[in-house]
């Protein structure tokens, strides 16, 4: 006579096998080198994060940690190969506040969201700062608004990527203060800078780290910086809280995600070392050469409703703009 166990019995003793074997994977992970993906050409501020994470995260594991820069589509095409790489823990992605928050609002070709990926946790994030040609004679907010208003043609606003926060933030500006604004793009933050300190487009949120060298030269004037708190690199500058422009408070940072379904020990295992890299002496200090201020502690479930938030707010305003990435 053949002994069978009961059905709940013989499932609960599976689930069992199933999850002693993931333990042991997860033990045994990694045992081969990881790859990062980083979307950004080497050099732009992704790419640096991306960098210093790799090299501490190969210490951590003892294997190697290889970025791969795929700069296309505003980290679509990245985030995409994430979608279809196996769920094994061997590639994860740099993820940016600009893919995951707004490229899924304003590119029909991405398809994809938030919650379709393991958001391991944010890694670092600068806020950006509303910054002028010199010549303009404006002192502060208060002056650069009547400025503003007193233009007889439409002001204009320059952004260092079209769909960029600065894009946007621009946007909300001119609705803030009830006028219109033309958005001038360019491809890139030095190209941006160039025309600004020439006067050709001398108005727009900018990036802090590429900025701060020209507004403390006195070739660019700063009236307020876009993060929760004022900027280290440029302190006697005001937050937009406090020239009463909260709404434009924003940060673009950038973190660590992984495929839908990597298993939970290896997420654990990424968590951790993800923490102790970021709470690093070593690792703030080569991000202070970027402008990018480490952020700990906004991992899993926290940093995903994060994500989601974002993008409920960039979808009004791309709605608003009629912006599509092509």
């Amino acid at each position: 006579m053949t002994f069978r166990l009961p059905v709940p019995v013989r499932l609960a003793f599976t689930m069992v096998v199933i999850c002693t074997a993931c333990s042991g994977y997860a033990q045994s992970w990694p045992e081969r080198p990881i790859k990062l993906l980083a979307p950004s050409a080497a050099g732009g501020p992704p790419d640096a994060y991306a960098r210093a994470l790799a090299e501490q995260l190969a210490k951590e594991f003892s294997q190697p940690v290889v970025v791969e820069n795929v700069p296309a589509a505003g980290g679509m095409i990245a985030a995409q190969s994430i979608l279809r790489a196996p769920a094994d823990g061997y590639t994860l992605l740099v993820n940016t506040a600009g893919m995951m928050t707004i490229t899924p609002n304003a590119n029909p070709k991405a398809q994809y969201k938030a919650a379709d990926f393991v958001n391991i946790c944010q890694g670092v994030e600068a806020g950006l700062v509303l910054a002028t040609n010199s010549s303009i004679k404006a002192a502060n907010f208060a002056e650069l608004t009547r400025w503003i208003h007193a233009e007889k043609t439409p002001s204009t606003y320059s952004s260092y990527s079209p769909g960029s926060p600065a894009h946007f933030l621009g946007y909300q500006l001119g609705e803030l203060l009830k006028v219109e604004m033309t958005h001038i793009p360019y491809k890139s933050s030095p190209q941006q800078i160039s025309d600004m300190i020439g006067g050709i487009a001398p108005l727009g949120f900018v990036q802090i780290a590429t900025a701060a060298p020209h507004i403390q030269s006195g070739k660019l004037r700063a009236y307020a910086t876009t993060g929760s708190q004022r900027s280290a690199q440029l302190p006697n500058v005001p937050t937009v809280a406090e020239v009463g422009m909260q709404q434009l408070e924003t940060t673009v940072w950038f973190g660590l995600s992984a495929p839908k379904n990597v298993p939970p020990g290896i997420v654990r295992r990424l968590t951790d070392a993800h923490q102790k890299v970021v709470a690093s002496a070593e690792f703030a200090a080569r991000m202070a050469t970027s402008s990018l201020n480490p952020t700990p502690n906004v991992c899993g479930n926290a940093f995903t409703k994060k994500m989601e938030d974002e993008a409920v707010r960039w979808a009004r305003i791309v709605k608003a703009t009629g912006f599509v990435a092509d």
